[in-house]
């Protein structure tokens, strides 16, 4: 599932198998994630009446632009295992080892575009605007691909490549540079 579009104000998980969608007038309709609806004209008149959409999307929407998973083939880094090295523990033992891993995460998302799905994201929350609806993206990509897209409501659940954070006071900034730093320079 490349991204999973949440079409009204309210929802809420009443059980591991199902969904519930709870209605502006308060009636409950219940979607089955086990056997996923493919009402279309269903689909089309609860997204048409809809003021608030959510747009939850994670590796599958990059993968479309040759971003490696993190899980999948490409979730292996010289010898490492990605998520072995994305955490803060992995950071206070080898703080050299995580930023030569970040920057060659970084070098890579420099060749990488966003694909018809994120400009399609975009486009549909510019157009939504226009009709004083609101498209909100929620996304487990550190990649930034939606907003070179052009998005401009996106919640990064993980961060960003593009932005670092002091350790000792907190202070985050955006950086775009190759490298990060001079000691990087040839690394990864």
């Amino acid at each position: 599932m490349g991204f999973f579009a949440a079409l009204t104000n309210t929802f809420r998980v009443t059980s591991s198998r199902s969904w519930s969608l709870l209605r502006p007038s308060r009636t409950l309709v219940n979607m089955s994630v086990s056997r996923p609806s493919s009402d279309m004209a269903k689909f089309k008149a609860i997204y048409g009446q809809a003021k608030h959409i959510v747009v939850l999307t994670g590796a599958g929407v990059s993968a479309e632009s040759g971003v490696p998973t993190f899980r999948g083939a490409g979730g292996f880094w010289r010898t490492w295992q990605a998520q072995d090295l994305a955490t803060p523990g992995a950071f206070r033992r080898n703080p050299s080892l995580v930023w030569e891993f970040y920057h060659y995460r970084r070098e890579v998302m420099r060749t990488k575009n966003p694909n018809p799905a994120h400009i399609a994201l975009a486009e549909a929350e510019k157009r939504l605007e226009a009709e004083s609806r609101r498209l909100v993206v929620i996304t487990q990509n550190i990649d930034e691909l939606h907003k070179r897209a052009g998005s401009q409501k996106i919640i990064e659940l993980h961060g960003s490549l593009f932005r670092t954070q002091c350790t000792v006071c907190g202070e985050e900034l955006g950086n775009t540079d190759s490298p990060i730093c001079t000691a990087l320079e040839g690394k990864g």
